[in-house]
């Protein structure tokens, strides 16, 4: 069942961190196995003919168990990338708390699930690592103690924001640099929050194999946070722009006053904001590298000014009323720097490489000529923005419109190949390569949620963190049948209560739940289905097609992102490839299941939930709750026999002391510890307030 060593890694033995195996792994959707994406990947190099070679599979040479260590060590880098890299190439990636370190496995998994093993982490700290290593031992990942225990001066910047988090910025762009220049290898730099559906060095090996900085398109020009550098050497272009975001980035952080020898700030005073984030001055270097002398004008100055007005300051409200100075600031180098981008058109003989549902997205990309600031020697490079097809952003951007042309009913599913049916990839096409998350305000929880809706998150991935959610080891089931909605839903908060009462009830029973799918022809539902929303998505293609709920509120802790659950599709796949899911069924009227009176002698722990006939629980591995003959599946009271509204406050009533009591109690109840007890109690007052 579940052990008690709290969300904390650290709080953990070893031993007790690696989970224990289930006793039966519930295959989902095709599309989130391993199998499925080596068969897209296998199918892609298929078709796109003459550039078959450029689907490598790359595995480091060296093997090693738990490879890597402390930074601070001068040969541990040496080692990580001996046991990380493979033919030169390496993808980097930092993980951080328990939310990153799921999405971060999931992107691992993802990755080498299309032959791509050359993956190096940068953690957080080492108990990070120790989690990682219990499931995948042969993972290289290093921490780096000394960037993240610096002291930093009191600037606005140093004290407005997480230290850790800007050290941990600050840590990767160096452990880059490392790479790049002195271990000249090419590196795929990824945040945590990324999707891939597709293996991306084709294309970096093929219609772009002139470009040595391929970076995620964000304004005004680059996100920092994704992005392809290859071909790079000493005292060139690119080598430069690396080595200045970090001689920026020190600069800024450690001698904040500096910000007043800048041109456009030499009004500030203490405290200084002094601008050390890594896009912003990754922006205003790539405007450096454009127009051939330094700026730091957007990135840097600007806000300056924007934020020390917030604290009161007269000289930055001034700047801040200035709208040409805001002008002059914001757009005095970025307009002549994009003057310089040049516009570059598809080629055809690429187009089975890039193999897309929607090949309207592919179109003319922006790229341009990299030039080291008053260095005429200095050898040029070349920069590429990406294009919406191969880095996307989420929720807004080219992604949720390829997403549905992916699973367009004009694809004509029926006569697909059962492959393509089961990935919902038709053609092996793509709806883009990879489509970032960071536009999702919601934290790594939420966004592991959204993955799974999507189908390509990685259930393995869930082996890490075991510590960290309420999930249950076991594989039976518990199903609401349609006939328990069978007088329909008439808002999401409707929904969201009846979620609310199977995902409590499933608990109480020790199921995992299937959630069942949405009313995809109600307009509630396509409201909801609006990015701007984002708590309903539309999944699955042909016959698999359904719209399917979301969690609510997104946010940066678990909330019901961590109470396991799974989707009426995955069910779906569980039946068409599981015989015992179809045998070992029962069906029960909902109403069959009642809350039995306590009685003074009682355990605390008793029982909550029994079947008003006094017979046993069902043990079948799937019951089926059935809309019964009670009346009560009205609007929005299916199940309405169970009450939630005692869950939504403190947990200081009768019913709610008595579901705390089972849930905590040792097997054959949950043993759930404080944390994990939190997380349930967040899910279950976020659902039981549903105004949506």
């Amino acid at each position: 069942m579940f052990s008690r060593c709290g969300l904390s890694p650290a709080l953990c033995p070893l031993s007790r961190q690696r989970p224990e195996p289930k006793p039966r792994t519930l295959r989902l959707r095709p599309s989130t196995s391993p199998t499925g994406r080596w068969l897209l990947n296998r199918e892609r190099k298929r078709v796109s003919g003459s550039y078959q070679t450029a689907f490598r599979v790359y595995r480091p040479e060296q093997k090693a168990t738990r490879p890597g260590g402390d930074l601070d060590n001068p040969a541990t880098l040496a080692r990580a990338v001996a046991a990380s890299a493979a033919e030169k190439e390496v993808m980097m990636l930092c993980v951080g708390g328990a939310g990153s370190m799921r999405t971060g496995m999931n992107l691992v998994l993802n990755f080498r699930s299309m032959g791509l093993y050359n993956m190096l982490i940068l953690a957080l700290d080492p108990t990070v690592c120790d989690g990682l290593w219990g499931a995948l031992p042969d993972l290289a990942c290093v921490w780096w103690p000394s960037k993240l225990s610096n002291k930093r001066p009191a600037s606005l910047y140093n004290t407005m924001f997480s230290k850790v988090a800007l050290a941990f910025f600050e840590a990767r762009k160096l452990l880059l640099e490392q790479l790049v220049i002195t271990h000249r290898l090419n590196v795929l730099h990824l945040d945590a929050d990324t999707v891939w559906f597709a293996n991306p060095y084709p294309i970096f090996k093929t219609l772009y194999k002139d470009y040595s900085l391929i970076v995620q398109t964000d304004n005004p020009f680059v996100n920092a946070g994704v992005l392809y550098v290859q071909n790079v050497k000493p005292g060139d272009a690119s080598a430069w722009l690396i080595e200045e975001l970090n001689r920026r980035i020190d600069r800024f952080t450690y001698r904040p006053e500096t910000v007043t020898q800048l041109p456009n700030s030499h009004w500030s005073s203490p405290p200084y904001f002094a601008n050390a984030d890594e896009q912003a001055n990754m922006n205003d270097i790539v405007a450096s590298a454009l127009i051939g002398r330094n700026t730091f004008g957007n990135g840097v100055e600007f806000y300056e000014a924007r934020f020390k007005k917030d604290k009161g300051s007269k000289a930055a409200r001034e700047k801040m009323a200035d709208s040409g100075w805001i002008a002059r600031t914001q757009q005095g180098d970025v307009t002549p720097a994009r003057r310089n981008l040049v516009s570059l058109a598809p080629r055809d003989e690429f187009a089975d490489v890039v193999h897309l549902c929607k090949m309207a997205l592919w179109q003319r990309v922006q790229v341009a000529p990299l030039k080291v600031p008053d260095n005429r020697t200095a050898a040029h490079t070349e920069l590429l923005l990406a294009p919406e097809w191969l880095f996307s952003h989420f929720p807004y951007g080219a992604f949720f419109p390829s997403f549905k042309q992916c699973h367009a009913d004009s694809w004509g599913w029926p006569q697909a190949s059962a492959l393509e049916q089961r990935l919902c990839m038709p053609k092996f096409r793509v709806p883009v390569v990879m489509v970032h998350m960071a536009g999702l305000r919601n934290g790594q929880w939420g966004r592991r949620g959204v993955m799974r809706a999507l189908g390509v998150w990685h259930e393995a991935a869930d082996q890490v963190a075991t510590d960290s959610w309420v999930s249950l080891d076991t594989d039976r089931l518990l199903v609401a049948d349609p006939s328990l909605l069978r007088h329909g839903l008439r808002a999401m908060r409707d929904f969201d209560f009846l979620a609310a009462r199977l995902l409590l009830l499933g608990l109480l029973l020790g199921r995992r739940v299937v959630i069942p799918p949405l009313p995809c022809a109600e307009r509630w539902t396509q409201q909801a289905m609006e990015p701007r929303h984002l708590r309903a998505l539309e999944v699955g293609c042909g016959p698999h097609k359904q719209c399917v709920w979301l969690p609510m509120p997104h946010f940066k802790e678990a909330w019901c992102s961590g109470v396991d659950f799974i989707y009426d599709i995955d069910y779906r796949s569980l039946l068409e490839t599981d015989a015992e899911t179809h045998r070992d069924v029962l069906h029960l009227p909902h109403d069959e299941l009642h809350l039995p009176a306590t009685t003074s002698g009682a355990e605390p722990e008793a029982r909550v939930v029994a079947r008003r006939s006094g017979a046993v629980l069902p043990t079948e591995r799937v019951l089926v709750l059935t809309g019964g003959d009670g009346g009560d599946t009205a609007l929005g009271t299916a199940l309405g026999w169970l009450p939630i509204d005692g869950l939504s406050g403190s947990w200081d009533g009768a019913f709610a002391q008595r579901v705390r009591a089972q849930l905590e109690a040792p097997p054959p109840g949950l043993a759930l510890d404080a944390e994990r007890m939190t997380v349930v109690k967040d899910c279950m007052r976020s659902l039981a307030t549903s105004k949506d």
